[in-house]
């Protein structure tokens, strides 16, 4: 699989994913990611589109759901 190449946002979000341990069992919603970031819930659903795209980020859907890592080995931090 390629390297993933993050800019700011996608890096933060993959850090506060990490940071809370969100899992399938456990997600973490976009309004609790927003409120992390400082930014409106909306905003994160856009922003993590193509982290869900491709695959790093995965949904769980329905009541109680929200976002989690999948693939951390993959990601490519800009440094």
């Amino acid at each position: 699989m390629r390297a993933v190449k993050l800019n700011g946002i996608h890096e933060e979000i993959v850090k506060v994913l990490s940071c809370r341990a969100a899992s399938y069992a456990r997600p973490s919603s976009s309004d609790e990611i927003g409120r992390a970031l400082n930014v409106s819930p909306s905003y994160v659903r856009g922003c993590i589109r193509p982290l869900v795209e491709l695959r790093v980020v995965g949904v769980r859907r329905g009541r109680g759901g929200g976002y989690y890592l999948k693939r951390v080995r993959d990601l490519a931090l800009n440094a």
